[in-house]
């Protein structure tokens, strides 16, 4: 008997060629499909192949009835298109094909957003209908009520002429891409005239994808030229338009602008993928867990539908894409799911926590795997295998996803012939996006932190609208104890005042709810830092608030088992309280444990009084906090568990992705370093220890492992003695710690074994070269990135040529 997951080997390689996900470029030959061999030479109509490629893709090859894992996806598609087909207005009429989304009586958001909502429920029915297994599977009754449906909006709301009120995305992105999916997978049962109609209004918004609108002065980059692309691909198929798909196919490579926005390019500036591994969408922000996915996504349906087509992609810069999946996509997926610091303000959509969007990356890497060619497809699938079987989620049937995606998630977990890939064990810094992850054995963190260049948060459309300090140094602390910690209604209960590693006032803020967008940037240039060997990891932030009432230099040292936090120069200029929120933990309701401060057991109950802490506090399964001596550490610090209740629709009110107003609670363990009220030279130093028993927090408690050399305004500086480690955050020329800087920089020196390596970046990018000198450090040069030279031997002094980029350079000495 075959486990659930395991697929019959006809099944899975009818998969891979009904899905179209062969020939990305390196294979031109067809596909072989359980429905016939596609664009042979003898091909006669290749747009009905590409038409049966896409319908495939959406609905899969029919196998999926026959897998057990998937039998409770195909009956919660069967429950949602029974409810959603039977809350039809039937005949179609206005105010809306759904009385709670009407169209004809409402404008602004309201519109395009009912009316992006309308034809998403259309393509759940419409797919219901092309997926068998399913009980509305080729239903008469209900492709007639769609096509209805259809034939009304196609000239009462999407109409060539119609004014694109609201938010532009859904009249030229979102519903052009709905409309094109629904008479892929209804094209024999709905009518010419209305196909026509709806693919001459998707041309009439959006007629060049190149563009913006109907004009040529705003180029589209990264996921919205991506998108724009497949719907014009899709709709040149269903309109016989041949030179519509060449037109989507060369905008991918922006052949029209030489090139400066091709999707296959790396960018120095802007949108689109850096050559150290950034993603950067909206100009401002880290963004490859939502608008990088849907690039990643979108291209790779893109080869999968021309490959071996009249219309093959064979830009040669394919390869940015290919090598992006592990130079920008994994570093920041964490067994399965995608990292809330480069998902933007996804993070307050209730349907789509860290690990559906993280599903989403995965079989899209799945969806590019076939086609890309050794040794991508190995390591691909090597990657992929490993993320499902260490995600404790299970990554199908999951909103957004179609039976054939499950049944992508399904055939790599059932593939006995690839080796799943361990957990990663390193540290990565990405200078054009002002992050760094770090990924140990026991557990991966990663800081969000905010400059002149990368925004603090983005709020938009109703979304992300309590997100204000999510770019001041939140920290997350990712483990295997705690998977879920940012999924289980983290986000609408959590303190908005008191995210972890945050210095803020207590100064209220309003509820940022409102149509448009806005990344607010912060207003200083040092924020970033390097990474060392790919072992360990620095990271700065100079950091002024919002109102420019705080100030705070703020550093965090990523080592082999714990990050440790330095702050310093913390004044404000308000009267409302100042602190740092060293952590705050959620649990379920009355799931905390009995906690230990100071060494002690302690019972607390939620919402009782708080505990003041000296030296340290455990939590037991999840780790330890110690707090260290050094210069500039003043200010009580105090525990307690807060019971929180809110609800989705407070953070987001979104008109498609609005939240529900169910009350939520959670309990949260809150640490707190406070600093008064109007603080003028406050500081903190603590360290966290993920993941550990309860003896590793006291023992480095009772004899810390890590000292604090500098902690002022100029420098934060730490050593590891048993290392011979020194990592430091210099935030303007001086001296510390044996090491002197001629600006703002970060370093990294180690001694070992007889030779010293050192690194050092400028994350204000504000110089051309940095020098650095270094006392009781000798040695000739073993190895050097270019740029770096010796000035003087006595004492060393050592001069790095900058790239403007944050990006650090290394020299060994021996």
């Amino acid at each position: 008997m075959m486990s659930p997951l395991e697929l019959p080997r006809r099944s899975f390689l009818a998969l891979l060629g009904a899905g179209a996900l062969v020939a990305a470029g390196t294979q031109s030959a067809a596909a072989s499909t359980g429905h016939g061999r596609l664009f042979t030479a003898a091909s006669a109509d290749p747009l009905a192949a590409l038409i049966e490629r896409r319908r495939i893709m959406l609905a899969g090859d029919g196998s999926a009835a026959s897998i057990p894992a998937l039998a409770g996806v195909l009956k919660d598609m069967s429950t949602a298109a029974a409810a959603n087909w039977q809350s039809m207005v039937r005949p179609a009429t206005a105010p809306g094909i759904w009385a709670d989304l009407p169209l004809t009586t409402v404008t602004g958001t309201a519109r395009s957003g009912n009316m992006g909502v309308t034809f998403d429920r259309l393509f759940g029915l419409a797919l219901a209908h092309a997926t068998a297994g399913v009980d509305q599977y080729r239903d008469a009754a209900l492709a007639s009520d769609i096509s209805d449906a259809l034939a009304w909006l196609s000239v009462n709301v999407y109409a060539p002429g119609k004014s694109p009120v609201g938010n532009w995305w859904f009249w030229e992105i979102g519903v052009p891409r709905k409309a094109a999916d629904i008479l892929v997978l209804m094209y024999d049962a709905v009518p010419a005239e209305v196909r026509t109609a709806l693919m001459a209004a998707a041309r009439y918004f959006t007629p060049n994808p190149n563009w913006r609108g109907r004009g040529t002065s705003f180029a589209e980059t990264g996921a919205n030229r991506t998108d724009k692309a497949l719907s014009c691909i899709l709709r040149g198929a269903l309109d016989g338009r041949p030179d519509e798909i060449e037109l989507a196919r060369d905008a991918l490579s922006d052949t029209v602008g030489g090139g400066r926005r091709s999707v296959f390019g790396y960018v120095t500036g802007g949108d689109g993928f850096y050559t150290d591994g950034s993603f950067v969408q909206h100009t401002y922000l880290p963004y490859v867990g939502t608008y990088g996915v849907v690039t990643l996504g979108g291209i790779a349906e893109i080869f999968g539908l021309l490959g071996g087509s009249p219309w093959d992609v064979t830009d040669p810069n394919k390869s940015v894409i290919l090598d992006a999946v592990e130079a920008a996509y994994a570093p920041f997926i964490w067994n399965g799911r995608m990292m809330d610091t480069v998902r933007g303000r996804a993070v307050s959509r209730q349907k789509a926590p860290d690990y559906v969007d993280g599903a989403a990356a995965l079989t899209a890497i799945l969806l590019l795997a076939p086609g890309a060619g050794e040794p991508y497809r190995t390591r691909y699938l090597s990657l992929v295998k490993g993320w499902l079987q260490r995600c404790d989620e299970t990554l199908f049937g999951l909103p957004s996803q179609t039976v054939a995606k499950s049944l992508l998630v399904t055939s790599a977990l059932a593939d006995a012939s690839i080796e799943p890939a361990p957990a990663p064990v390193y540290t990565k810094a990405f200078g054009d996006q002002d992050r760094l992850v770090h990924h140990r054995p026991g557990f991966s963190s990663v800081v969000n932190i905010s400059s002149k260049r990368i925004g603090r948060y983005e709020w938009g459309n109703k979304e992300n609208n309590v997100g204000w300090y999510q770019g001041d140094g939140l920290t997350f602390f990712y483990t295997p104890a705690d998977p879920g910690q940012y999924s289980a209604n983290f986000w609408p209960t959590v303190d908005p005042y008191r995210l972890p590693g945050t210095t803020v006032t207590a100064e209220p803020r309003a509820n940022g709810a409102a149509d448009g967008t806005g990344i607010p940037r912060a207003y200083q240039a040092f924020a970033g830092g390097l990474a060392l060997d790919g072992r360990w990891g620095v990271q700065g932030m100079d950091h002024l608030n919002h109102n420019r009432s705080l100030s705070a230099r703020k550093s965090w040292f990523f080592l082999d088992d714990k990050v440790v936090c330095l702050g310093a120069a913390i004044a404000s200029t308000t009267t409302f309280d100042v602190f740092t929120t060293v952590e705050n933990r959620s649990f379920a309701p009355g799931a905390v444990t009995a906690l230990r401060t100071d060494n002690r057991n302690r019972e607390m109950a939620a919402d009782g009084p708080a505990v003041k802490v000296r030296r340290n506090v455990h939590i037991p399964g999840h780790g330890g906090y110690v707090f260290l001596q050094g210069e500039n550490v003043s200010g009580d610090i105090d525990v307690r568990i807060v019971r929180r209740t809110g609800d989705w629709q407070t953070i987001n009110s979104g008109s498609d992705t609005g939240g529900d107003d169910v009350a939520r609670t959670r309990d949260y363990v809150t640490i707190t370093h406070g600093h008064g009220a109007t603080p003028t030279a406050g500081g903190y130093a603590y360290m966290v220890l993920p993941n550990v028993e309860h003896s590793v927090t006291f023992t480095e408690s009772d004899a810390p492992t890590v000292a604090v050399l500098a902690n002022n305004a100029t420098a934060q500086v730490i050593g590891v003695a048993e290392q011979g480690l020194t990592l430091g955050n210099f935030f303007a020329a001086g001296s510390a710690a044996g090491v002197t800087a001629s600006g703002p920089c970060s370093v990294a020196v180690r001694t070992d074994a007889g030779r010293t390596t050192v690194a050092v970046s400028d994350p204000s990018r504000t110089q051309k070269t940095a020098r650095i000198e270094l006392a009781g450090v000798t040695g000739d040069v073993v190895e050097a990135d270019d740029g770096v030279t010796v000035v003087a031997s006595s004492p060393l002094t050592l001069e790095f040529a900058l790239d403007g980029h944050g990006h650090a350079k290394r020299v060994v000495l021996g």
